[in-house]
């Protein structure tokens, strides 16, 4: 039987390999940006194009999720008043959350928040080691409420449309 809750130091968390065996992760519940897709046919020909990373999180072995990590940026006529700099700057740099999905059998076990604070973290190592001011994720439906809840916010720009950019201040 499973747990009600998995911690995050229960989970390992991984690079995805060309030899991995997906077949047995599912995220198609409520999936309206594609994320069961994703996985199963293009993370990898994205990694290999250099286009973003996938990791993949397991418990006892099973893959429970995944999140697929680039860098970005956005302009700052998007946010104007977003953050505030002595220098005057074209771009924030960001690193983006381009896919970010937890396996059907384990959501509401804190699999997908668990998976985002490890993106915040890699976020705030970035920010310290390259320059990196937000993390940006794109979405819609469930998932805004889902971000927000980990302290997201809808640029304003956004905010009457489906599909939504959303940003996290690095601390």
């Amino acid at each position: 039987m499973l747990p009600r809750v998995i911690k995050p130091q229960e989970m390992a968390v991984r690079v995805l390999k060309p030899s991995d065996d997906l077949s047995a992760f599912d995220c198609s519940r409520e999936d309206s940006m594609g994320l069961n897709e994703f996985i199963h046919l293009e993370a990898m020909n994205y990694q290999k194009e250099k286009l973003g990373v996938t990791h993949l999180f397991t418990y006892n072995d099973q893959v429970v999720g995944f999140a697929t990590l680039a860098m970005s940026e956005i302009e700052t006529k998007e946010a104007p008043s977003l953050l505030s700099f002595r220098a005057t700057i074209k771009d924030y740099p960001a690193l983006l959350i381009g896919r970010l999905a937890t396996h059907n059998d384990f959501r509401g076990r804190n699999v997908g928040r668990s998976i985002c604070l490890w993106c915040l973290d890699v976020a705030k190592k970035l920010s310290e080691e390259i320059g990196c001011k937000l993390v940006i994720v794109m979405t819609e439906g469930k998932a805004v409420e889902f971000y927000g809840k980990v302290g997201f916010e809808i640029f304003t720009k956004y905010e009457n449309k489906p599909r939504k950019w959303m940003y996290l201040r690095i601390p």
